[in-house]
Parts: structure tokens; C-alpha cells; sequence
């Protein structure tokens, strides 16, 4: 925990800053990272990547414990595909994927979901333990949450009607919270549904608290390397790779070698080419996961592109929440809330390091300095 000193309307006020992440809990350093899933990780494959991936959900207990140990084991860091709705739904109701079987999660997950809340949230206190339990409360992972998440909400194919925008940003908000309460230090990711066009992406991501997630990610196996859409591309409207790091300043994790029912496409090459690297890397892409990687050149091709490519735009480097404690004060009226004032986060010399507006009891220090009104350092 941290004190800086924080000025309201003139009041000069000493806040907690308590940090949770910072992005050497992450990863060692600061560079693009290359990951597969836990099953491919072996030899000198093991020895290259940063980090393992593995699907969250698939049994009714908890099951993830090699593959915590796994990382632990090796120092790598964990990045958990969270399915467990999905999953849960497949248990419980035979619903498939979308484009498996039917029935299926297009049409009936919504209601699934409306029925069997508490379940879901329950599984996850299962996972959420079963993974501090495994690899300790010390160390940060990855949670990527509920790839294809948007078709829940999608009126137009579930029956009775899909959720609302407002119900789906209130469940993912309450799984987080779920999580943390078990695993204190991990860090989220939310899945982009790449055909959606950038209109529709901004009015639904408006409905979670965007300030929960330091990544982006992919799913579904099918980004593209090569371009600037992030997969095909339907139309011009759709996010591409820059658009997605710009709007929402945190850095992608993309995904390869996979499609339909998880099932192998090959190892895809063009995740290896350098000039396609380089310029993903500009559009923000922090790391991809290669799920069937060449386990005969995998090792080999990442010492020899690692040199080739840039550094990343932006590593994330703290998670925070300053919270204000307030001294009461004749001349000020609202001396025990935020109002539309600006708040000043001021160093031990008394610079100001950070400002905002804001109407907030509380802020994330992140949302401070993401802004870049003045820079904390010397």
C-alpha cells in the first residue's frame, strides 16, 4: 500500500492507494509473449513460452490443478479460458455450441442463464478456489471470460429474447468480483466478438466496468495475423486490431490454430512472419497462444523472431484503487463525496502527478494516469 496525498475543491486530503497487479506479476518482462495450450507445452516448447493456456468448466469439479502446477512449476503464467457458462449449460441442458449441434447455446442459453444464476455463479466459486488452492493467492492469471459471451444477448435467435445488455454486464461484473474474492490478484480479459461492427461494440461494452479487464482477447482460434481486421473481414465498419486497443487503451491477446469444437486447423504460420508481427504488435496485440503449435519448430521459431520484433506499445503496470478519506469541513458541503471537481493525485514533493474530473466516492488509479495528464515519475 502506497500514501499519496489528494486535493478536492481545495482540500488537501491523504488517500490509501492499494495496489493489486503490477505487470512484472504478469510476465518478467515487458515484450510480446508467445503461449500454448498446457497439453502442448513440453521440451523445449515449455522452455520458450510465457504462458500456458487451459479451458475452465469442462468437468462439474474442479479440475485444473495439473495445470497450475504446471505453470507454477515452470514460471509461467497462467492464462484460464473461463467456459464455465458454456460448459455448465452443456451439462446440465445439452446445449451446444452454436455451431455444433442442437440444441444449442444460440437459442437457449439465455434462458439457461436466467434460470440457473446461482449455479453458474457457484461453479465459479469452485474453479476460482480450486485455482488459489493450486497456485496460491501470491501470484497473478489470466482470466479470459466466457468466449462468444454476445450470444446471450442476441434477441434475433433466443427464444423468448436474449438478455439484456444491462443483465449481461451485471453477470460478468458479479463473476469477477467472484473470483477475486478467492484469487485476490487476478487479472481479466474480455472476449471481442470480431464480426460485430464498432457502433455495436461501443453501446455493449458501455455495460461492463471496462476498468475490470487489462486485456482484450480473441477466441475461437481464427485471428488473423495478416491483416488489420481481427478476423475476416464482413465489413469495414467491423474493429480491426488498432481499433480495439485505441478505444479501450489494453492490449490483445490473440488466439490460433483452432475452430469448430475446438478442433485443429493446423499450425498457423502467419503468426510467425515477422512483418505481420511487427505490425500487430503497432495495433497493440500483446501475445498469442498457439493451441497445436509444430512441436518440432515452435521452440526454434520464437528464439529466432524474438530479436526481430518491436517492444509493445504499452504493457499494463498497475491495477489500483485510490480511496479517499475524507475530513469533514464547515466550508465545504459535499466534504464526504466526489462531485464534479477535479481530483489531483500530489507527490511527496508536492507536484501533481495525476488529475481528473470526476463525481466518483472512489477512483481507479489507472484511470488517472491511462489519461496522461501529467506522467508519475520524476
Amino acid at each position: 500500500m502506497s500514501k499519496f496525498c489528494l486535493k478536492l475543491q481545495g482540500i488537501i486530503i491523504f488517500v490509501s492507494i492499494i495496489f493489486s497487479t503490477s505487470y512484472a506479476d504478469l510476465f518478467s518482462t515487458c515484450r510480446f509473449h508467445f503461449g500454448t495450450d498446457n497439453s502442448k507445452a513440453t521440451g523445449t516448447v515449455m522452455n520458450e513460452v510465457d504462458y500456458l493456456t487451459s479451458w475452465a468448466g469442462s468437468t462439474e469439479e474442479y479440475n485444473m490443478d495439473s495445470f497450475f502446477k504446471n505453470c507454477k512449476n515452470n514460471n509461467k503464467t497462467p492464462v484460464i479460458v473461463s467456459y464455465i457458462i458454456a460448459f455448465t449449460a452443456r451439462r446440465d441442458k445439452g446445449l451446444q455450441d452454436c455451431n455444433v449441434g442442437t440444441p444449442d447455446l444460440c437459442h437457449e442459453g439465455a434462458n439457461y442463464i436466467r434460470q440457473n444464476r446461482a449455479r453458474i455463479l457457484s461453479q465459479y466459486v469452485k474453479y476460482a478456489k480450486g485455482a488459489a488452492g493450486s497456485f496460491g493467492t501470491s501470484s497473478s492469471m489470466v482470466w479470459c471470460m466466457e468466449p462468444d459471451y454476445t450470444q446471450y444477448a442476441d434477441s434475433t435467435t433466443q427464444t423468448g429474447k436474449g438478455l439484456s445488455w444491462t443483465e449481461c454486464g451485471a453477470l460478468i461484473n458479479e463473476i469477477v468480483d467472484t473470483i477475486r474474492k478467492y484469487s485476490p490478484k487476478s487479472v481479466f480479459s474480455m472476449d471481442i466478438s470480431p464480426w460485430k461492427i464498432t457502433t455495436w461494440q461501443m453501446g455493449w461494452f458501455s455495460n461492463f466496468k471496462m476498468s475490470n479487464f487489462t486485456f482484450m482477447n480473441t477466441s475461437g482460434g481464427q485471428s488473423r495475423a495478416d491483416q488489420t481486421f481481427i478476423s475476416d473481414s464482413w465489413s469495414k465498419d467491423c474493429p480491426t486490431w488498432a481499433w480495439v486497443y485505441q478505444t479501450y487503451g489494453t492490449p490483445v491477446l490473440a488466439d490460433a490454430d483452432y475452430g469448430t469444437a475446438g478442433g485443429s486447423t493446423g499450425y498457423d504460420t502467419r503468426w510467425d512472419n515477422v512483418a505481420n508481427l511487427t505490425a500487430r504488435i503497432k495495433d497493440g496485440v500483446i501475445g498469442v497462444s498457439h493451441y497445436n503449435p509444430s512441436a518440432a519448430t515452435y521452440a526454434a521459431t520464437i528464439q529466432s523472431i524474438r530479436s526481430q520484433i518491436p517492444t509493445p506499445p504499452k504493457c499494463p503496470s498497475v491495477s489500483a484503487v485510490i480511496e479517499p478519506k475524507f475530513f469533514k469541513s464547515t466550508t465545504n458541503t459535499a466534504s464526504d463525496k466526489c462531485i464534479s471537481e477535479s481530483v489531483e493525485i500530489i507527490d511527496a514533493r508536492g507536484r501533481i502527478a495525476a488529475s481528473k474530473n470526476t463525481r466518483k466516492a472512489y477512483i481507479l488509479f489507472n484511470d488517472l494516469l491511462h489519461k496522461k495528464i501529467i506522467k508519475m515519475g520524476n
